[in-house]
């Protein structure tokens, strides 16, 4: 089921039954669309029972910050994953701004949301693990991002519980 516009930001998302053994986790498919770019960029199976209903949350409660929303993207998302995962180890993680799926994170794919209060900003880019300094490389990274009005996330949060409705539970 693709949930939402694909050519601006999108929800793909399906269950496997091969990949399942009992309707304990539901495993499938979980990808978004960001701008016609794909996220993961790679096959993964994702429990989806877990994952859309954290991904529901997180979109419903999208944090609203002015500079954020309006820097430009590669700094705006150095800036977020900077706020979500601190060089100072002493500073706890601030997951405000992180959408990213579980299946997406341990993938190195992490999508990241801020508003204005009236649009929304998704950025999302799969990065390198540096795994001596235990962070990801920021050099050169490339983002996809797209603007969408509150009312399309609100849209797509209808459209997932319509879907969990009838396929997870």
């Amino acid at each position: 089921m693709i949930l939402g516009d694909p050519y601006k930001f999108s929800i793909i998302i399906d269950a496997v039954n091969e990949w399942n053994v009992d309707d304990a986790f539901d495993n499938g498919i979980l990808i978004f669309c960001i701008d016609e770019d794909f996220f993961p960029k790679e096959t993964i199976t994702s429990t989806l029972k877990s994952e859309i209903h954290y991904l529901k949350e997180k979109l419903k409660n999208l944090t609203i910050n002015e500079e954020l929303y309006n820097m430009q993207k590669d700094k705006a998302f150095i800036e977020i994953y900077n706020i979500t995962f601190p060089y100072d180890i002493n500073i706890d993680n601030d997951y405000r701004f992180d959408i990213s799926p579980q299946s997406f994170a341990d993938n190195d794919c992490f999508v990241f949301a801020v508003s204005n209060g009236e649009q929304v900003r998704i950025m999302a880019s799969k990065l390198d693990y540096i795994v001596e300094d235990s962070r990801h490389d920021l050099k050169g990274i490339n983002v996809s991002e797209t603007f969408i009005d509150i009312s399309e996330i609100n849209k797509i949060i209808l459209e997932i519980d319509n879907f969990c409705g009838f396929g997870i539970k």
